[in-house]
């Protein structure tokens, strides 16, 4: 048995209960033929580098698993025939991997993958067009800091929707 890291990328306009059967399908898929899985990690929906499939958001799942080498070849051609799979990419590892429980992974989550600095607008700043820039540091929680940037994230996503509908 070969050791592989396999990451592929959920269309995120589906539901999640579809992404859980996509998840669900992956793995049993992989179970069924003889593979172990040594770890899996959700990251859930993430900005793509380039728009695939003209999506500009996926579902990233990473999963770490032993299995034989023909097995990558059927997987490519599952992958192919999946309209919810975006892409994938499946890599050999030279060592066995760590195995790590679900509930590890879900503690080793970052609260934020944004920058700690985060700049934020007051309505005196609007009026003037200053910034006023802040960290976490200066009276701020993590738990804003990640609800800013969200909040960033679903306004630039706003935008590209609307010149999408206006082109």
């Amino acid at each position: 048995m070969n050791y592989y890291e396999l990451m592929y990328i959920i269309d995120s306009s589906l539901e999640q209960e579809e992404i859980s059967k996509v998840k669900k399908e992956v793995d049993n898929f992989l179970t069924s033929e003889g593979s172990d899985i040594y770890s899996r990690s959700d990251w859930g929906r993430t900005r793509l580098a380039y728009e695939i499939e003209k999506q500009n958001y996926g579902h990233y799942i990473v999963l770490k698993f032993a299995a034989k080498p023909g097995l990558i070849r059927q997987l490519r051609e599952k992958f192919g025939l999946m309209d919810a799979i975006l892409s994938h990419l499946c890599v050999s590892l030279d060592e066995e991997p760590e195995r790590i429980a679900e509930e590890e992974i879900e503690r080793k989550k970052p609260v934020s993958t944004y920058d700690s600095t985060v700049s934020k607008v007051t309505k005196d700043d609007e009026k003037t067009g200053k910034d006023d820039e802040k960290t976490e540091s200066e009276d701020k929680k993590p738990d804003e800091n990640v609800e800013i940037a969200e909040n960033a994230e679903k306004e630039e996503e706003q935008k590209t929707d609307e010149v999408e509908e206006s082109a």
